[in-house]
């Protein structure tokens, strides 16, 4: 099976990482032994070279593990997504080869000029949906006029800002902080009631300092988070 080479903004080797995820999630089991990277190459229609970077990123999903002179073999059937960005859910979903899925729980408008949205955002892979954040967002309506107007289940909430306000979230200012969850946000994000999760609260802003939204996000225990500090 050939890949197209552009499909809805992926790249070959997101496609790659797509439709094996899918593959696993469909027909596979922990444990089974994955084809080898010659025979996905022949497959595919692309080197081995972009076999073997595709694979690394399902290892770094957790989904896969690579034995040297073994092979790849399924680890885990639901992935575990490094959700610790701000350059927008829904680039990073596609990037990693999945379909953003977002569910608006609230939209209302607040003293006339606070829009308050929370939704639910998750990841379509392979037709099965891993729900991964429950976000809530307040921003400022006369920075954004007519933002209340749009749909969010079907559009990206920062790539409507870089398209329609000409703003660009470039830095955030975070407190996390665990917690446990309500049995709603249990619930909704599909974990176990006594399940810890990670609550990141503060303030996004742009390379100007200028405030784009102040956000509280509950990540469902699907996420993995990665941090570079300075010492």
């Amino acid at each position: 099976m050939a890949i197209i080479k552009r499909k809805r903004n992926q790249s070959v080797r997101a496609q790659i990482v797509a439709d094996i995820q899918s593959a696993i999630l469909k027909g596979m089991k922990t444990g089974d032994q994955l084809p080898s990277e010659a025979d996905y190459a022949e497959q595919y229609g692309v080197t081995r070279s972009t076999i073997q970077k595709a694979l690394k990123d399902l290892e770094d999903l957790q989904m896969i593990d690579r034995v040297q002179g073994k092979g790849s073999f399924v680890k885990q059937k639901n992935p575990k997504i490094d959700m610790f960005n701000f350059k927008g859910f829904s680039d990073y979903a596609l990037q990693m080869g999945a379909e953003p899925v977002t569910k608006v729980l609230k939209k209302e408008i607040v003293d006339d000029q606070e829009l308050v949205l929370q939704r639910l955002r998750g990841i379509n892979t392979g037709g099965n949906t891993i729900q991964l954040t429950l976000d809530e967002s307040h921003l400022d309506l006369t920075a954004f006029p007519g933002l209340d107007q749009v749909d969010f289940a079907q559009q990206s909430l920062y790539q409507t800002l870089r398209k329609k306000f000409n703003v660009y979230p470039a830095t955030a200012n975070l407190l996390v902080s665990p917690i446990m969850p309500t049995a709603e946000q249990a619930t909704l994000l599909e974990v176990e009631a006594q399940q810890p999760l990670l609550q990141v609260t503060g303030q996004v802003r742009t390379s100007e300092n200028d405030l784009v939204e102040t956000i509280k996000v509950i990540y469902s225990s699907q996420s993995n988070f990665k941090f570079v500090v300075g010492v």
